[in-house]
């Protein structure tokens, strides 16, 4: 991530001097800093694809959400 944010920010500096400006820098910074974190999340990925292709359910036919069984145990504690 860093590596992203040194370069885009450092063509951003470029630009500025090439330019006369002050927000290349910035642009670039910011720039770097996306496309890093855009990368690390493709490449790791937020949370692991479904096997199938299809979105897991998690209502019952009804549409309405199931409900842990009798004594069951939930994150909370016991029911």
């Amino acid at each position: 991530m860093l590596s992203g944010i040194i370069v885009w920010g450092g063509a951003g500096w470029l630009l500025d001097r090439w330019l006369e400006t002050r927000f290349f820098i910035l642009v670039g910074t910011i720039l770097g800093l996306t496309v890093a974190i855009y990368l690390v999340v493709v490449k790791y990925g937020a949370v692991d694809p479904p096997p199938g292709g299809s979105r897991p359910s998690s209502r019952t036919p009804s549409r309405r959400r199931s409900r842990p069984g009798g004594n069951a145990q939930t994150q909370k504690g016991q029911r």
